[in-house]
């Protein structure tokens, strides 16, 4: 690293704000080039559309692309890349491959985002055994999508850093899409793992199969890394929210906090055990995006459950595009819809994490999103 960079990360340390505090005036604005350096920690991010921040995770991601030193390797596994938001974030990707770092990324087959896939297929190329690249799954095409590893679609939102700011090993996960929308009326969170090499080996070993497109739709790796429990999808069998939940007891009352983009029928059991918790004597409380009408029913039929909606992007209050579920001081979390082809199709990545003030930093948000959202009505 030279001189130069290591006196800028070094004023960065000494003044700049956690991961998690991006100012709101910074994050209003969606585009990268004015993304400030932000010290990289372990810890969660959240768009708050609301609040003028809905461009908090795409901000907080560039800012850790600035400070990525030559040498090092970012490695990108996205769905969707549009609009101002998209080619920010691609622009930026190649200023740090201009200066030295290698760049690797791997996108759905998504005509949405053809434009921004071309633009890094143009400075990047697509040589997967070069330093740098750009590779789009090549499906087969299913409904306008095209997965690498399963049948639908390449839907995890990844980055991978060997090394940004003074971090190494930083693993982000994040509910987002790198669009317009998803930087002005969608609420989603973004967390962020520094210096844990097992997990960073974990995806990176993921990301090697989604490139290879080792075609598996049993695929179903979990990996355990202290705190983190990481399952990479597609599965063929199960359900793990399912099982999870299977193993929840309701006798000291516990809190249930489901903040969750897209539900579908084929996941209904998730809300017929959820209703039998709230019926146990659990605290159950969901903020939800688009509902099938069977899981609907199926929640406002017990009526110590608490549904709000937050389900319209094209206006604030917005839209939830979060995933994620609190319970038992853990947060599972991850680009994986309560749906049919996040569990059985889709590349897709869902973590389960233990860590006290990563749970408390996920709750204070489900707090924001529940007095945000309006009451479900039958």
């Amino acid at each position: 690293m030279t001189k130069t960079v290591m006196s800028v990360l070094a004023a960065a340390a000494l003044v700049l704000p956690l991961a998690g505090s991006v100012p709101a005036s910074a994050a209003a604005d969606a585009t990268c080039a004015d993304a400030p350096l932000v010290r990289v920690t372990t810890g969660a991010v959240f768009n708050n559309p609301v609040a003028g921040e809905g461009a908090a995770i795409v901000q907080w991601l560039c800012s850790m692309i600035k400070q990525t030193p030559a040498g090092a390797r970012i490695r990108v596994a996205h769905f969707v890349m549009s609009g101002a938001a998209g080619e920010g974030f691609a622009t930026e990707l190649i200023k740090a491959r201009d200066r030295g770092v290698h760049v690797q990324v791997l996108v759905d087959g998504d005509t949405r985002g053809g434009k921004v896939a071309a633009q890094l297929a143009a400075a990047l190329g697509t040589d997967i055994t070069a330093d740098s690249w750009l590779h789009v799954c090549t499906g087969p095409m299913s409904g306008g999508t095209a997965a690498c590893i399963g049948d639908k679609g390449q839907h995890n939102k990844f980055y991978l850093f060997s090394r940004t700011g003074y971090a190494s090993d930083v693993v982000v996960q994040s509910s987002a899409n790198l669009t317009d929308l998803n930087s002005t009326t969608y609420w989603n969170n973004a967390v962020t793992f520094t210096d844990d090499r097992q997990l960073s080996r974990a995806y990176n070993s993921y990301f090697e199969d989604l490139a290879a497109e080792r075609k598996n739709l049993d695929y179903n790796r979990t990996v355990h890394t202290g705190s983190v429990v990481a399952t990479f999808f597609p599965q063929a069998e199960g359900d793990v929210i399912v099982d999870s939940l299977r193993r929840v007891s309701c006798r000291q009352g516990e809190k249930i906090r489901v903040g969750m983009s897209e539900w579908d029928t084929f996941r209904i059991a998730i809300a017929d055990r959820l209703r039998e918790l709230a019926g146990s004597g659990c605290d159950v409380q969901i903020v939800a995006g688009i509902l099938s009408p069977e899981v609907k029913q199926s929640l406002l039929a017990e009526p110590r459950v608490d549904l709000r909606l937050l389900a319209d992007g094209s206006a604030l209050p917005g839209r939830i595009h979060s995933k994620y579920v609190l319970v038992d001081g853990k947060v599972y979390t991850g680009s994986h819809n309560f749906n049919e082809t996040s569990l059985r199709r889709n590349d897709e990545t869902l973590l389960r994490v233990h860590d006290r003030r990563i749970y408390g930093q996920y709750v204070a948000n489900f707090e924001t999103l529940r007095a945000t959202a309006l009451p479900a009505k039958a």
